[in-house]
């Protein structure tokens, strides 16, 4: 029995060791776990926004065309009402029921008038055609939104009407709220219309004046405090007294000018005077007080907007800690989580080995009881075990998990007083919090107010401004008077002094008539013995006749003068090469009045010959006495015409008495306009203002410059006169060559003067505000300026350098593209070299040249030091080099050699330069103006992939061409001699651009340009910012117009009817790739026709339009018709193409943009119309001209195509995009099991590729341009924005499945993509073409904002 009880007793105790074995076994507590034993994961939640999917059932369907112009006529039974959705038309022969035209917002209309009802979508008008009221954007597009004028809801939108611009929003405010966003009360209301539900109500008040918040009632000339016990503070008040004490000194200015006209004389005048100087000191005292206190006022706001930005700092510093404390506190629970769940599991096991004891004890006592026992071996062996067990038992300590479990509780306990504490400071930041809010809100009252004030102080200098402005009309008037008075005084006087030149040349033929008289009776009496004088008078006459052959000879010289004129004139039309031939026209009109006065001579010399015949014949038959009895009656009838001419000067002296009487009264109004320009001058001293004088004496110089501009231009043609007049015409080619020469030289010294002009007007522009009442002149003759440049981009005409020379042109406005996209194409020739002689002279001089005459620069296009980013070309050897220079990274691209011709006939090399990011591509084809050019020869360079963008500066960039400035030094690879040849600028960046639209020239075109054939082009390149103007000859009752087109775009506007003095339009435009007829006659909107099919217009399309019987007016465009029944189109006498003024987009908002694409102007009736006008068209058309490179997103919209050699296994791409909005995807694509996605999230560029995320360290949602770049080769991915932002890798990510094709723009992305570059071989070198991607949604093939070049 002992030795059994030993046995359970040993069993037991290797029972219970194995047990505890076990859990000592189970590790440290989770805070200690290593790598063998990991601690238990937490589930990670992940929020995400799911976004409904378009489904059918949420797509917007539009009516077919077909549906809506089925017409339903009413029945006899239902009294004359329509069906639903239709209104009745009693306008034709029998009433008819038509649809309503409600432009899909509405299915109601009136039964009689056609009124749309229950216009949906936040649109009004009768055809629900404009947003209504409170609402901005398109009620076409469907993209009505509420006004933000000030806050984002119905209760607090003060606007009639609202436009945003780049983010920024201007309102047009109801009555008694203004501001910017009807922010505020206007003068006269009070409230708050920043807080809900407030809003501006009318003062009840005399005079309408109180507290623009409280509406408490206040003097309107004096400050008065409701409450003495309050602390006063700035208002609108201030401003008011202001106002209304300037408008009384207004009044009494006029009425002491008024006593001053009336009492100038009297001695109370010097009083008046006196005390209007006192009033005008006051004023300007006041005005100089009050400026003084805004600006005293302004280091206060500043520093109060600093302090406010530091405690926005302070404030993100401390919701950081908050984060972190929360986030380490989130960490301290789970973790005590965890052991109080280790704590369950092992009580749970602890119970389980307990029972399992407990189960084994009684099956010990059982098997004791029945006398069952274990075998001895087992027995013996187990308790060994078990001996062995409780020793390694007995050895272990637990004293580490004991200290280890105290300090635990210890740092718990500890931790669980710093939450107490991180609690206590959270409420005590969240009253402190409180306060700053109050504080703030406080300090924001104040700064409206002070902006307020600011603001009514800007609207006072303005109406200065504009006083000012009246006033100098007012000057301008007076001095136009005075110059006008003083012509009409040289007028009288030159009239005085040639009557009194008439009065002696009266005389003097009165003298001579009496002398004439006596001679006529003294020959008389001697004609019979005259017979001597008579016989010697014969021979002379004879004589006279003798020269008869001189005067043949006379004619015959004068004929081929008149032959050699036009001789010249044919040879100046045909000369093609010169630049100012047109000028030298003027030149030609000058021979041809040569030859003119030639032929005068000539029909002279004849009369003179004749007379000689007749007096001949009149001595040889002896009739000398009737002549001279017939020259007695003439000398009486003299004698009685000079006593009438005395009566005449009778007259005339009265005449001449009354002149002077004008002349004494127009004295008279001079000095009294004197006095008036004196007492103006005065009144413009007392309310001068100190900018507004920098502005006149601004303008004052920049008038003097033009005015010294455009005398130099007077002296330059009247040197051009002169050198007409020294014109001798001789049988001489050569002198006939250089009279156009020095002509021609003449010619471009005067366009050297017209970009100086240009550039003064400029500068004067720049210096008048925006606010002055002139802005809108001004903004004419900037449309005017852009004009004269386009018309000079169209110049195809080269430019002779001979290696003395340069130009500067105007660089490209739009840099953002330049940085990523450059596409020049030029010609180049070089003159071919003088034959070699035997003796060795030209190698000799070759060795004497320092530099090579075969080195030479081409032109520059970079920054102003020469340092960072630039595009050039130069010649080594007369090898054409290309070099960029992109980050650091300077490559160069060399061509073929230069073709060398003589100038007479010379060959031009066509050089087509293509960069797309860091790849470049050049293309040179020799002899291309020849009749059989060279193939081309294509040379390309591949750059570095992450360096890969053109950065320039707007004000530090310049573009030299055929040489630099003096002070300038090239870049090493550029610094050669100046060019000497010609060359000719065609196209740059998908824009025509010319060498004589410079904006500076220095000894160009000293020789005769080069001359080279032209090829011509039938077709003329729309560049998608102008349009044509043509003059119809005669509107017949029926009419064909037609025009050749062809383009890539999905949105243009293809032709309009009408122009600025016509109150109706008519257009046929391209919409979404449909074609959309519309109109408008005064107030009435026509009914939008759209077609039913998306027509093509690539290649070259007819399209026609068809006005048959002068009322039917049908529209056809290659296969696809749009007709409309319902139009009788009015007669028009102009019509567009391509485009419209801003004036007609402005009046009737016509947003459709302009067409860029070719176009062969075709037949209006039965001729080619009249074009007036052309602005952005230039001749000739290639498939280059027409790619689509930028696209604008709306919501929800894409463009995806599916690019099969495309692949993602080594990735390279770059993108520029532009975006106000924080989200929204740019590229997606999937291929060869790969997935990637570019897009926005928060405003940070992330890449999403191979299961890795990547995400840009700065945001971008701020509407400027920015460029991305994707590299991926092999484990090696990088995102670049900008080149200097490198993106980077966050975490694992898993994307969804992509569409195999390259999808851009999707989901919440609004806004600009362009200059994609997918590295694809079948478009190296060249950006993607946008307008070959299919698209869903509202994508416009154009970007808003882009700047021309």
């Amino acid at each position: 029995m002992s030795e059994s009880m030993a046995w359970r007793s040993a069993a037991l105790r290797a029972v219970v060791f194995t047990a505890l074995l076990a859990l000592g076994s189970g590790g440290p507590r989770p805070e200690h776990r290593t790598q063998d034993h990991p601690r238990r994961e937490q589930a990670e939640w992940t929020q995400r926004v799911q976004y409904p999917a378009l489904s059918d059932a949420q797509r917007v369907q539009f009516p077919s065309i077909h549906d809506a112009q089925r017409v339903q006529f009413p029945s006899v039974d239902d009294a004359q009402k329509c069906a639903a959705g239709h209104y009745l038309d009693r306008s034709g022969q029998f009433a008819r029921c038509v649809p309503c035209s409600c432009n899909g917002h509405s299915s109601e209309c009136e039964q009689i008038t056609g009124r749309c009802l229950n216009c949906q979508d936040d649109t009004a008008g009768e055809h629900c055609e404009r947003c209504r009221e409170g609402y901005y954007s398109n009620a076409a597009q469907r993209t009505c939104r509420l006004c933000q004028c000030p806050l984002s809801n119905e209760a607090n939108n003060f606007a009639v009407s609202c436009s945003e611009t780049r983010g920024r929003f201007q309102c047009l405010c109801k009555e008694g709220h203004t501001g910017e966003r009807c922010e505020r009360c206007a003068p006269g209301y009070y409230g708050d219309p920043l807080v809900y539900g407030g809003r501006c109500r009318l003062c009840n008040c005399p005079g309408n004046v109180c507290d623009s918040k409280t509406g408490v009632c206040r003097n309107s000339l004096e400050l008065q405090d409701t409450n003495t016990e309050e602390r006063c503070e700035e208002c609108d008040n201030c401003a008011q007294t202001l106002l209304s004490d300037l408008e009384k000194l207004d009044v009494e200015l006029r009425r002491i000018k008024d006593q001053m006209d009336l009492d100038s004389l009297r001695p109370s005048s010097k009083e008046h005077l006196r005390k209007l100087e006192e009033a005008i000191t006051a004023t300007t005292n006041l005005v100089s007080t009050f400026s003084l206190t805004v600006n005293n006022q302004k280091p206060k706001v500043k520093q109060l907007e600093q302090d406010v930005i530091n405690l926005g700092d302070d404030m993100d510093n401390l919701k950081e800690q908050v984060r972190k404390r929360s986030d380490d506190s989130q960490k301290a629970l789970a973790n005590a989580e965890n052991s109080h769940q280790r704590a369950k599991d092992l009580d749970t096991e602890a119970q389980n080995l307990l029972a399992k004891i407990q189960e084994l004890l009684k099956q010990l006592m059982d098997s004791n009881s029945s006398g069952a026992a274990l075998p001895s071996a087992e027995l013996a062996k187990l308790l060994e075990q078990s001996e062995n067990m409780v020793k390694d038992m007995e050895r272990r300590s637990f004293t580490t998990q004991k200290d280890a479990a105290k300090k635990e509780q210890a740092e718990a306990n500890k931790f669980l007083e710093d939450v107490k504490n991180i609690i206590k400071q959270c409420d005590v930041n969240e009253v402190a919090s409180k306060r700053v809010d109050s504080l703030l809100s406080n300090y924001e009252a104040k700064l409206k107010e002070l902006e307020d004030l600011l603001i009514q102080a800007d609207n006072t200098v303005k109406n200065a401004s504009k006083q000012n402005g009246i006033n100098g009309e007012g000057l301008k008037d007076i001095l136009k008077r005075m110059k006008d008075l003083e012509r009409e005084r040289g007028i009288v006087a030159n009239q005085i002094a040639l009557a009194v030149n008439q009065l002696k040349d009266t005389k003097d033929l009165l003298n001579m008539f009496k002398n004439s008289k006596t001679e006529y009776e003294q020959l008389g009496a001697q004609l019979n013995g005259a017979k001597t004088e008579l016989k010697d008078k014969v021979q002379v006459i004879s004589q006279a006749a003798a020269k008869e052959k001189i005067v043949k000879q006379a004619e015959e010289h004068a004929e081929n003068m008149y032959k050699l004129a036009r001789d010249l004139q044919e040879a100046v039309q045909n000369v093609s090469g010169r630049s100012g031939v047109q000028t030298a026209l003027s030149g030609i009109e000058a021979y041809k009045n040569i030859t003119d006065a030639v032929n005068a001579a000539e029909e002279a010399a004849k009369k003179a010959k004749e007379a000689a015949d007749k007096a001949l014949n009149d001595v040889s038959q002896g009739d000398l006495i009737n002549r001279a009895k017939n020259l007695k009656n003439n000398g009486n009838n003299l004698l009685k015409d000079a006593k009438n001419a005395a009566k005449d000067l009778k007259g005339a002296t009265k005449d001449l008495n009354n002149q002077r009487d004008r002349l004494q009264d127009a004295e008279q109004k001079k000095k009294a306009l004197e006095k008036e320009l004196l007492t103006a001058q005065d009144g413009l001293r007392g309310i001068q203002r100190d900018d507004i004088g920098k502005i006149i004496d601004a303008a004052k110089k920049a008038a003097a410059a033009a005015n010294r501009s455009t005398s130099d231009t007077m002296d330059q043609l009247n040197d051009i006169k002169a050198e007409v007049t020294n014109i001798s015409i001789s049988p001489s080619v050569s002198n006939i060559d250089s009279v156009l020469n020095n002509v021609e030289m003449t010619v471009k010294n005067l366009s050297g003067s017209v970009p100086s002009l240009l550039d003064k007007i400029e500068e004067l522009n720049s210096q008048i505000g925006s606010g002055n009442n002139v802005s809108e002149n001004i903004n004419k003759i900037k449309e005017l300026i852009e004009q004269a440049r386009e018309a000079a981009n169209r110049i195809v005409v080269p430019m002779k350098f001979s290696g003395n020379g340069y130009v500067e042109m105007r660089p490209p406005r739009d840099l953002d593209d330049l940085r990523a996209y450059t596409s020049l194409t030029l010609s180049l020739q070089r003159p071919e070299k003088p034959p070699t002689r035997g003796d060795g002279t030209r190698r000799r001089r070759r060795r004497q040249t320092q530099k090579g005459e075969d080195d030479l620069f081409v032109l520059y296009l970079g920054k102003k030091d020469a340092s960072g980013d630039f595009i050039g070309m130069a010649l080594r050897d007369n090898t054409l080099h290309v070099i960029y220079k992109l980050n650091g990274d300077e490559y160069d691209v060399e061509t073929t050699k230069i073709t060398e011709s003589s100038s007479s006939l010379a060959f031009f090399d066509k050089i087509d330069l293509y960069r797309i990011y860091q790849d470049a591509q050049v293309v040179h084809t020799q002899q291309f103006t020849s009749t059989n050019p060279k193939p081309a020869q294509m040379k390309e360079n591949l750059g570095q992939l992450t360096r890969n963008l053109l950065n320039l500066s707007p004000d530090n960039v310049v573009f030299y061409v055929g040489g630099y400035p003096d002070d300038f030094t090239p870049p090493v690879s550029l610094n050669y001699g100046k060019y000497i040849g010609c060359i000719e600028f065609s196209t740059f960046n998908d824009k025509f651009i010319s060498l004589y639209n410079f904006k500076n020239a220095v000894n160009i075109n000293i020789e005769t340009p080069c001359k080279r054939q032209l090829t011509l082009s039938e077709s003329e390149y729309f560049q998608g910012t102008g349009y044509a103007k043509a003059a119809l000859d005669r509107f017949g009752i029926n009419l064909v117009i037609q025009q050749r087109v062809q383009t890539r775009a999905k949105d243009a506007l293809l032709l309009y009817f009408g122009d600025e003095n016509d109150d109706f339009y008519y257009s046929v435009s391209l919409e979404r790739g449909y074609i959309v007829l519309r109109g408008r006659e005064k107030d009435t909107i026509l009914n939008t026709v759209i077609s039913g099919d998306k027509p093509s217009l690539f290649p070259m399309t007819d399209v026609k339009v068809y006005i048959i019987g002068g009322k039917e007016l049908r529209v056809r465009i290659g296969d696809s018709e749009v007709k409309s029944t319902d139009v009788v189109p009015q007669k028009f006498k102009h019509f567009y193409i391509g485009g419209i003024p801003n004036s007609l987009r402005e009046r009737y908002n016509i947003t459709i943009p302009p067409l860029k694409g070719c176009v062969k102007i075709g037949n209006a009736g039965s001729s080619v119309p009249n074009i007036l006008e052309k602005v952005g068209i230039g001749r000739g058309c290639s498939d280059d001209l027409l790619i689509i490179r930028k696209a604008e997103f709306s919501l929800g919209s894409a463009l995806e195509k599916l690019r099969e050699d495309f692949s993602l296994d080594d990735v390279y791409l770059s993108l520029g995009f532009r975006s106000t909005k924080s989200d929204g995807v740019l590229l997606q694509n999937a291929n060869n099991n790969n997935n990637i996605e570019l897009s926005m999230e928060k405003g940070y560029v992330v890449l999403k590729f191979q299961g890795y995320m990547w995400k840009s360290t700065k945001q971008y949602q701020d509407g400027e341009w920015h460029y991305a770049t994707v590299v991926g080769k092999g484990q090696r991915i990088e995102l670049r924005i900008d080149e200097d932002d490198v993106g980077q890798r966050e975490r694992d990510s898993s994307s969804g499945r992509y569409s195999p094709s390259v999808v851009l723009g999707k989901d919440t992305f609004e806004g600009c993509i362009s200059n994609l570059y997918l590295r694809r071989p079948d478009s190296l070198y060249r950006a993607e073409d946008l307008s070959t991607y299919s698209s869903t949604g509202d994508v416009l093939l154009t970007c808003s904002g882009t700047q021309n070049m």
